[in-house]
């Protein structure tokens, strides 16, 4: 399949009168011809689920069409004119919407010239939405006593009260330990002169 065998294809039959209709189009596509595009979302790749978002394919090549597809199993296309922005990049915006978390919405897109509508360029990086407030989202609960989180803070909070205890025991310990070591050294002179006489 090369650039020159690309376009759109009918075929007829041929009986003992006349020719038949016109089947239905076929539209056969090359890609990989020209430099990919770039595409990205206006705002934010995240969405509300309900809402819209606008995405954007452009290329500083001239490109007169932008195609944009959905990954799906129907894989849907669209395609716009392209419009020269004012940084000289040829770019369409698509509408895309309303977004529900039960699809997938990954996007692809690739350019076109006008003349040449069924080749097209290599295909952009893949753009995939992230839905927000799906059903199946689940959204953390705060931590306070009476949530569904309180337990791991009483868990916590007991541990810290049995570390804080053990390390009050090794303080009076070592109080008790030095009161005593400070007892015996004020006795120990005592002692001695008490010795000191016996032996006069």
């Amino acid at each position: 399949m090369t650039e020159h065998t690309a376009g759109r294809y009918r075929c007829y039959y041929l009986s003992s009168t006349s020719w038949s209709q016109h089947s239905d189009p076929l539209e056969l596509v090359v890609t990989g011809i020209y430099s990919k595009p770039y595409l990205s979302a206006l705002l934010s790749l995240v969405v509300t689920s309900g809402g819209n978002v606008t995405l954007l394919c452009g290329s500083q090549t001239g490109f007169g069409y932008f195609i944009l597809t959905k990954e799906g199993e129907h894989s849907p296309r669209w395609t716009l004119d392209s419009q020269r922005h004012s940084s000289g990049d040829s770019q369409a915006l698509f509408p895309v919407g309303p977004v529900t978390p039960s699809h997938r919405w990954s996007f692809r897109c690739y350019g076109s010239y006008r003349y040449t509508l069924q080749v097209w360029s290599h295909r952009s990086d893949t753009l995939e939405l992230l839905v927000s407030g799906g059903p199946g989202e689940v959204t953390p609960l705060p931590t306070e006593v009476g949530s569904q989180t309180a337990p791991a803070s009483r868990n916590y909070m007991a541990g810290n009260c049995i570390r804080l205890g053990l390390a009050d025991v090794v303080l009076l310990i070592l109080v008790a330990f030095l009161a005593e070591a400070g007892l015996s050294q004020r006795t120990s002179p005592h002692r001695t002169q008490e010795g000191a006489l016996q032996r006069d």
